[in-house]
Parts: structure tokens; sequence; C-alpha cells
């Protein structure tokens, strides 16, 4: 196995959808721990702290990219498609609490598009579920990170695109325009969700504050949810992803800096 700061985003997925990962949870309603996040604020970091605490495996298990790998090799049936697999919501969502809990925890990193397949899957919201919403105050680098993710089709550092991924090959106003409409979108919307929730299970962590103390910050969430949490023995190392499209934000930059943020000064 690599290095795990040398590891690229396709040994990751590869761990996540092994069955290695795989384990009977003694548990039988475990807390569950929804990441909630827009594109580009640290939520697979995110996730590599949780599991440094022992606090689940959480990934983007709601993503098809994920899901559908999974259900196949649960269910046997190496045919199904995206179509079948949201008809089979309940019954993967009973796979993931028993077989990707950890310490009585099911944890998971969530866009809001793929909220309903979510609670299709594991339930609607209950006195055992806690949310975080991980929010960018930077909301211009914010938007030129994505903006270059979906030119390289690569989230991380890797030599292939990730599968789902839409590819925007030209740049336009009107393209830069529509992404962070929806950056400003997806957040108003898990807001609005969120105020629905007991404020008691929720907690709004900022970007910036999480990557300058990543464990204090969890932390700090975390312990106020479960009583003592312990870094495990073998902590995670930090990610290196994002350093292969340096040169293509520094051009989204250049370009078209100024569009996003007049963009952003009208939705302030």
């Amino acid at each position: 196995m690599k290095d795990n700061q040398e590891m690229h985003f396709d040994d990751l997925y590869s761990r996540f959808v092994s069955a290695n990962y795989d384990r009977e949870s003694a548990t039988e309603n475990p807390a569950k721990i929804l990441i909630c996040t827009t594109p580009r604020t640290a939520g697979h970091s995110y996730c590599q702290i949780l599991r440094q605490f022992g606090l689940g495996l959480p990934t983007e298990y709601f993503q098809w990219q994920y899901a559908l790998p999974l259900m196949r090799r649960w269910s046997g049936d190496h045919t199904m498609g995206v179509e079948k697999l949201n008809d089979l919501a309940p019954a993967y969502g009973r796979y993931l609490l028993r077989q990707r809990s950890d310490n009585g925890v099911f944890s998971a990193k969530l866009f809001y598009e793929n909220l309903p397949f979510a609670r299709s899957a594991i339930g609607e919201d209950d006195g055992n579920s806690f949310y975080v919403l991980l929010s960018r105050s930077n909301k211009i680098d914010q938007t030129i990170s994505l903006l270059s993710m979906l030119q390289t089709g690569q989230p991380f550092d890797s030599q292939e695109p990730l599968p789902g991924i839409p590819i925007v090959k030209t740049l336009s106003e009107r393209a830069v325009r529509d992404t962070a409409q929806y950056i400003f979108d997806s957040e108003i919307r898990w807001k609005n969700y969120l105020n629905t929730v007991d404020r008691r299970r929720v907690a709004y962590v900022c970007y910036e504050d999480f990557i300058a103390n990543q464990q204090e910050t969890v932390l700090a969430t975390v312990g106020n949810w479960f009583a003592g949490p312990e870094l495990s023995s073998k902590p995670i190392s930090a990610s290196r992803r994002y350093s292969n499209d340096v040169e293509f934000k520094d051009m989204i930059r250049r370009q078209f800096g100024d569009f996003i943020r007049r963009f952003w000064q009208q939705h302030a």
C-alpha cells in the first residue's frame, strides 16, 4: 500500500468501495454524522479527521460513483444501474449502517443534491443525527477552485478524472456565472434545510478555520455530541491534493477574477 501522503484519489476510491472496509456493526441504530458541503470546502479532509478520531468511515456514500459499486457487490447484482439503485435505496442504507459504521457511528460527506437519496437510504432526521455544514468565506477562491476542477475533471492529484464530474472544456462568463450560482444556491438550500433541525445537532464550520486547525476544529465540534473521542494510534496523513491545478487557477483568476468578484459582491 502506498504511503497516505502519496495516495491518489483512485487509490482512496478503491479502498472505500473495497470489501476490506466492510465490518459488521453491533449497533442497531448508529449515530449519523452528515458532513454537509458545497464543492471545494475541504469535505474530504474533514472525513479524514473523523476517521482519525474513529468516528465512522466517511466518504461520499450517496454519490452514485461510490454507491453503485458498493451495492452491486453487496447485492450480488453486478448489472445494476443507477435507476435500480435509487429503487433499492432503503436496502442500500441498511447495508451502509451495518457495514460502514465504526465505533457506533456512521458518517458521510453529502452534497445537497444527494440529500433525497440519503434520506431514502438512511431515513429522515432523528435525535441520533448530527450535521456539520462546511462553508468557505472566500467565495472567489472557492469558485475558481471549482472551475479548475471542472476543467480538469480531477478533484485530487490523480492521473485520471473521476467519473461523473462534468467537464467544462471552454470557460465563458456564462459557465463562470453558473458555477458561482450553483455554490450560492447550494449553500442557501443547506442553510434552509438545517434551519429545520434541532440547532444543538448542527455545527457550522468555516473552511478557513478548519484548514488552519483541523484536528482542533473537529474535536471542538464533535466534543459537543460525543464524550471524549481520542485520536487513533495511526493518524491519517494530510492529503497533498490540489497542487496539480495551480496553473489552471491562475489562468482563471486572470481571465475571470473581476467577473467572479462582481458576482459575489452582488450576492453578499
